[in-house]
């Protein structure tokens, strides 16, 4: 008896376990077909650390984006609209860049033709040390 009910739990679990695999799945499935509504940008990494704040972060950046139909698109700054690469009569592309700022810099893709933009992203920079100054006072002795 006893012998019976642990090989019919282990079944249940079994079930219960693919059963809820395969609703996992399915719905990884969905999200990887859905086609893109809106012009697509993502930065990588999202983060650079400089030592000190207020010091410039440097860091190699890497821009990916996608967009649902074929046009010309531009990646700028948000802040003060500076152009950093252009792409005609595509539905992607890719840019390594170098990032250099003492502060948190958005990026956004902008369809050129209807002026279509996508969600900003942004760059953060963190520091290790924060800056904490004390006045000194000049000794000669």
């Amino acid at each position: 008896m006893y012998f019976n009910l642990k090989f019919v739990l282990i079944k249940l679990k079994l079930i219960a376990l693919f059963f809820f695999a395969s609703m996992c799945f399915a719905d990884a499935e969905k999200n990887v077909n859905l086609p893109l509504s809106h012009p697509e940008l993502a930065i990588f990494p999202e983060k650079c650390v400089a030592l000190r704040q207020g010091k410039h972060c440097y860091t190699k950046l890497k821009f990916q984006w996608h967009a649902p139909v074929r046009g010309d698109y531009c990646i700028r700054t948000v802040n003060d609209k500076k152009l950093i690469r252009c792409w005609y009569s595509s539905t992607f592309g890719e840019l390594d860049s170098e990032f250099n700022s003492p502060e948190a810099v958005q990026y956004e893709l902008v369809e050129i033709s209807s002026g279509q933009i996508s969600e900003p992203v942004e760059m953060k920079v963190n520091w290790v040390y924060t800056n904490k100054r004390k006045k000194r006072r000049w000794r000669l002795f």
